[in-house]
């Protein structure tokens, strides 16, 4: 069976994510990478109602990214469930959530929740 992975990556959102209320009141910045994989059967060339739009992806992901989770976890898989339910066609969804900023004494780099399903 032939298929597409389509990948959207590096999508910047300003979030109120993390358990700390600081995190949740200021926000920060985070980087969001997702991966859907689809079957290429029914895909006719040139036509977009048989593939995912990027537009309508990001779209679902922005929404999810606006609202207050306390876990990037949380996150992840709302992400995932949100475009699961809207193309019921994906076979495989990972969603990657970067914190850019992480307020951890000690730690200078990113953090970051892949969720697979």
């Amino acid at each position: 069976m032939s298929k597409f992975t389509i990948m959207m990556n590096g999508l910047r959102f300003h979030s109120r994510i993390g358990v700390a209320e600081q995190e949740r009141t200021v926000g920060n910045d985070f980087l969001v990478d997702v991966s859907m994989t689809v079957s290429a059967d029914g895909f006719v060339s040139e036509d977009i109602g048989t593939t995912i739009s990027y537009a309508d992806a990001y779209e679902t992901v922005s929404r999810v990214m606006q609202h207050e989770w306390l876990l990037l976890e949380s996150a992840g898989r709302q992400c995932a469930d949100e475009l699961r339910r809207r193309w019921p066609t994906i076979q495989n969804c990972k969603i990657k959530i970067t914190k850019l900023s992480v307020p951890i004494s000690g730690i200078d780099g990113t953090c970051a929740v892949e969720y697979t399903d």
